[in-house]
């Protein structure tokens, strides 16, 4: 699919750090849209759009359904939330907080397909490149490269704790010992991780990254 639209475009048309560009253009479009059935719509294209683009890839579907699963479980509080009110005789239904809920669920869904459709293919390296990019000042950049990097190590070791837990047998439940372990898995998690940063950083050093170049970590043009 990606192939298709690049011969009515420009190849610097795909390319990572202008493609953040209009991420962050269409969420602004998106944030201003008030009207749910254009955004019952737009969500429906971008998730045919989405669901041929993984289908094309031969990637598999569960790991994009979970993480929407995850995103619809945090609408679900607000539903609960806003959709409630205490009036005159106690409780009650509130139509405004229940049509508020519905137009911030159909934007995050939205949002979420967007972003899988604009930095497909994009992992932590090439888009910390992309960020370098971005005209924007340095420290604002350092923060974004940062924030990036500090997400990418969290998520790597975490799983590796998880695998780690499992293999020794670790079922977590409603008890004291699971919040110890819970505890003590934060704070060995958060150890590590800034230990990785640090490495990660100096790894960038060495390898010629700085703020707004237009070469890859690899040192291609």
């Amino acid at each position: 699919m990606i192939s298709a639209f690049r011969r009515f475009f420009a190849p610097h048309f795909f390319a990572p750090h202008l493609r953040l560009i209009y991420l962050f253009l269409w969420g602004l479009v998106i944030s201003a849209l008030h009207q749910p059935l254009l955004l019952f719509w737009l969500n429906g294209v971008a998730l045919v759009l989405l669901g041929a683009l993984i289908y094309s890839n031969a990637e598999p579907y569960f790991p994009y359904i979970k993480r929407w699963l995850w995103l619809n479980g945090f609408t679900l509080l607000l539903w609960l939330t806003l959709s409630w009110r205490i009036g005159a005789e106690g409780m009650e239904l509130n139509p405004e907080g229940m049509e508020t809920a519905l137009l911030i669920t159909l934007r995050m869904n939205l949002l979420l397909f967007s972003l899988w459709l604009f930095l497909w293919k994009m992992n932590d390296a090439v888009l910390v490149q992309a960020i370098g990019k971005l005209p924007l000042p340095p420290k604002l950049i350092w923060l974004f490269v940062l924030t990036v990097r500090y997400i990418a190590l969290l998520g790597e070791l975490r799983q590796k704790m998880d695998l780690a837990m499992r293999a020794r047998g670790y079922r977590a439940g409603l008890n004291r010992r699971t919040l110890y372990v819970t505890a003590q898995r934060v704070a060995l998690l958060l150890v590590h991780a800034l230990l990785k940063a640090e490495t990660a950083q100096v790894a960038l050093k060495c390898r010629g990254f700085r703020f707004g170049n237009q070469q890859t970590l690899s040192g291609e043009k």
